[in-house]
This record gives C-alpha cells, structure tokens and sequence, in this order.
C-alpha cells in the first residue's frame, strides 16, 4: 500500500518547516502542489526560498533541470516506504543548493531527476542543515 501523494508532499513540506522551525527559522509554508517554492524561512540575511521534495522509495526525485534555480535552497526528504514507517524508521533528509543539484542531474529515457544514491553517498547532503544562514 503506498501513501497518497498529496499526503506525501504535505508530509515531507511538514517535515522541514518543523526542523527549520526548531531550528529557529520563523516559517511560512505556501500551500498547493504546482508552485516552485515550499518555505519561506526568515534569516539573519534575508528571507531563504526552500522546495521540498518528498519520496516514498529508495529510487530518484523527478526534477527538471531547467527547473531548478541554482540560488535556492531545496531538502529531498525520503518519507520511508510503508514498510520503513511500520518499524518505526525516522525520514531521511538530504540538504543541497541548486548548483549542487545540476552538477548531480541524470537524464533517463522520459525525464530527470536526483538519485537517492546520489544524495545518501555524496557530501555530506544528508542532515546538512549547517548550510544556512543563522536565523
């Protein structure tokens, strides 16, 4: 059984307002599925625009690469699979600016997108929270 994807999406959007919320960051998250940008987080130096993107398995997050503003910040966010949420395993969250992510793009047959792979084994993506400016 897999989780509805409206579900997801709220799900994983949740997720990273929760932590950049515990973290400090005043947060507004914009609402619906077609929009560029998720978050709004306030910072010492400004407002940060964040795109989440939410995964169910162990696979790639679809994104175009004309898609992606290399300025921006974006957190992909495996919710675990249905398996993963029933032993209680916690999400995994990786963190990259977009000129990480276009170094990192693949093309398959019919679209593109990031590898879990590429995140979970690259530098130090997953829980780099560190990246941002102080709140």
């Amino acid at each position: 059984m897999r989780v509805d994807k409206n579900t997801s999406y709220l799900a994983g959007e949740s997720l990273v307002a929760g932590e950049l919320s515990r973290r400090g960051y005043p947060v507004s998250i914009t609402m619906g599925r077609a929009k560029s940008v998720d978050i709004y987080a306030d910072t010492a130096q400004g407002k940060i625009a964040v795109d989440t993107k939410p995964l169910q398995n162990k696979t790639d997050w679809p994104i175009r690469k004309d898609a992606i503003n290399k300025d921006q910040l974006y957190r992909f966010v495996f919710l675990q699979t249905k398996k993963g949420i029933n032993e209680n395993k916690s999400p995994e969250c990786f963190v990259a600016n977009g000129e990480e992510l276009l170094s990192r793009m693949e093309t398959w047959k019919t679209r593109q997108g990031i590898k879990y792979s590429s995140l979970k084994n690259g530098k130090d993506f997953e829980n780099g929270w560190g990246e941002l400016p102080p709140p």
